[in-house]
């Protein structure tokens, strides 16, 4: 484990938990050879190359691609230099005109998303963090995204990858417990999408945490940018809109100069 891991590691020590697993790094998707790995991590930036590994990995049939039922969701020149990118990099690969996906165990693009947004922590803010943890003695399950340190102060990530309609009220409702376990300064409900959350996810956590927090806190919603909202100034939900590091950072400027 890096220095950088072991930082959070030991926090979470001092509050009495401890961690079972973290980064699951044999199910990230990564380019097959190192020379490809810069590229891969700048292209992850795109919201259209994430979203295009998500749909591949949605409609692959074990580890084989319908490049037609792909080409239902997208234009081909919408795709065409991303698809050229994944085959030079080995991500897929094409065998008498049938093309593959080789990873076939991997089965949804989460624990990769996790993997990038801890990787951009680590190197945009050099914040110390860990992604995929499992913890110990955490009632109805210790399951947490991204963990990590925001000027020494706790902050914890959960990533969606689903559309906002896709989003479970019952996911929900771990996330807001989860973060009532572990008590994060700052917490961020990342979701990875474009769409409006108004409705399907600022709408439902307000519904419940008027519900979990009734008589402990009051929640106040403000908008700090298209797909930035702040509730509390302490949660955070933020959607793929415009550039993923300014948007961390308006986040964490609000928190800072919220913050005690």
């Amino acid at each position: 484990m890096s220095n950088i891991e072991d930082e959070v590691k030991i926090s979470l020590w001092r509050r009495g938990y401890l961690v079972m697993e973290s980064s699951p790094i044999e199910r990230v998707i990564f380019p097959k050879e190192d020379i490809f790995f810069e590229d891969y991590y700048q292209k992850l930036f795109h919201y259209r190359f994430r979203r295009l590994l998500s749909d591949i990995l949605q409609i692959k049939s074990e580890e084989k691609i319908d490049l037609n039922l792909l080409l239902t969701r997208w234009k081909w020149e919408e795709i065409e230099e991303f698809w050229n990118f994944l085959l030079k990099c080995d991500i897929i690969s094409c065998k008498d005109g049938i093309y593959f996906f080789n990873y076939p165990f991997v089965d949804n693009f989460g624990e990769t998303l996790e993997w990038f947004i801890a990787e951009l922590l680590k190197r945009e803010f050099l914040i110390p963090v860990m992604w995929g943890i499992k913890l110990k003695e955490v009632k109805g399950g210790g399951d947490f995204d991204i963990l990590g340190l925001l000027e020494g102060k706790f902050m914890y990530i959960e990533c969606k990858t689903s559309p906002p309609n896709n989003v479970r009220l019952r996911d929900l409702w771990e996330f807001l417990r989860r973060r009532e376990v572990l008590k994060p300064k700052v917490t961020i409900f990342f979701i990875d999408t474009t769409l409006k959350v108004e409705r399907n996810i600022i709408d439902n956590i307000s519904s419940l945490f008027s519900r979990r927090f009734s008589f402990k806190e009051e929640l106040k919603v403000e908008k700090l940018k298209e797909g930035i909202y702040s509730l509390n100034n302490s949660l955070y939900i933020m959607q793929s809109k415009g550039d993923l590091v300014r948007n961390f950072q308006i986040i964490f400027r609000n928190f800072l100069d919220g913050s005690d």
